[in-house]
C-alpha cells in the first residue's frame, strides 16, 4: 500500500533512526549503558521497569508524554494536543491541578515536557524517574549510536531498500530529516550505504517541536502541493501526525495493527524491505 504512496509523490521526507535501517537491540545497549550508572539494586529494578514496558503493562509507552516535573506519564492527544490523564509509576490515575488542560508539539522542552515518540525515549523515562541526570542519558545516549557503528548485529541493512532509494531517485526528491546531529547521520547513512540517495540532510531537527517547520521548508524549497509529499517514519508524534495536519501524506513504520486516528492520507508498515 505504501507504494501506491511513493508513486504518486513528489519528495519523499524519510526519518533515520528506527526507519532506514531494521532492528531494535540498539535500545537495549542504551538501556545498559544507563543501568552502568545505577547501583545493583536499582539496575535490576531498572530493567524490570523496561520490560513491563515492553509488554505493554507500565503507563511508559508510545505515545504518552513524559512529565519531567513531576515524575509522572500523560495521555496526549497530537490533534486537539489536549492532556487527558496523568498517571503515576504505579499505574495509578493522579489528579494535577497546576498543570496546564493543553500543550502544543512546539512547547516540549524535552525536560519537563518530553514525547515519548519511539524506542529511545522509555529508557529516558525510566532513567529520569531514577534520578540519572539529563546531561549523563545524552552522553548514555551518544555512546550507544557510537557503538551501533562500532559493533556486529546493532545496525542493520534493510533488505532492497538501497536499489529502492536509487530508483526512487530518478523521479522523486530524497530528504532525510532526523534529531541526530549532522556527524552522527551522516556517519550511519554512509555506514548503511545510503548516504549518495538523498538530495538533503536536514540534522538536529528537534522533531516534533520544529517539525511543521521542516516541513514546510521542504514544501517551499521543492515547490510542491502538502499532497505531493510523504513523511515516512517510525514515531507518531514527530513525523506523521504533523504530516496529517498539514496535508501530507505518510508512512508510519510500526507494528501496531490499528491506527491510532482515521485517516485516509496515512498507512502502516512494519518495515521498508524490498
Amino acid at each position: 500500500m505504501y507504494k501506491n504512496f511513493f508513486d504518486q509523490a513528489s519528495v519523499l521526507i524519510f526519518d533515520l533512526d528506527g526507519t532506514l535501517y531494521e532492528g531494535t537491540e540498539h535500545f537495549n545497549l542504551h538501556v545498559d549503558n544507563l543501568k552502568s550508572k545505577l547501583n545493583n539494586d536499582q539496575k535490576e529494578e531498572f530493567q524490570a521497569i523496561y520490560d513491563q514496558i515492553l509488554s505493554g503493562e507500565h503507563p511508559v509507552q508510545i505515545g504518552k508524554i513524559y512529565d519531567g516535573k513531576r515524575d509522572i506519564v500523560w495521555t496526549w492527544d497530537p490533534f486537539t494536543e489536549e492532556l487527558t490523564e496523568a498517571r503515576n509509576w504505579d499505574d495509578e490515575i493522579v489528579e494535577v491541578t497546576d498543570a496546564p488542560n493543553k500543550i502544543a508539539a512546539h512547547e516540549f522542552d524535552f525536560k519537563n515536557w518530553v514525547p515519548i515518540g519511539d524506542g529511545w525515549w522509555p529508557p529516558y523515562a525510566i532513567a529520569r524517574h531514577f534520578g540519572i541526570q539529563i546531561d549523563t542519558i545524552q552522553a548514555s545516549y551518544n555512546r550507544t549510536k557510537e557503538q551501533m557503528a562500532e559493533l556486529d548485529g546493532y545496525l542493520q541493512q534493510t533488505s532492497g531498500l538501497k536499489e529502492y532509494l536509487k530508483e526512487l531517485k530518478k523521479d522523486k526528491h530524497l530528504v532525510v530529516c532526523t534529531n541526530s546531529d549532522e556527524l552522527d547521520a551522516k556517519r550511519l547513512l554512509k555506514f548503511l550505504e545510503i548516504d549518495e540517495h538523498f538530495d538533503e540532510l536536514i540534522p538536529s531537527a528537534m522533531k516534533p517541536v520544529h517539525t511543521k517547520k521542516h516541513f514546510d521548508y521542504v514544501i517551499n524549497k521543492y515547490n510542491v502541493k502538502p499532497e505531493q509529499v510523504v513523511s515516512i517514519g517510525d514515531n507518531f508524534m514527530n513525523e506523521i501526525a504533523p504530516a496529517l495536519q498539514l496535508g501530507m501524506k505518510a508512512v508510519w513504520l510500526t507494528d501496531a495493527k490499528e491506527k491510532p486516528v482515521e485517516n485516509d492520507h496515512y498507512v502502516l508498515t512494519d518495515t521498508l524491505a524490498q
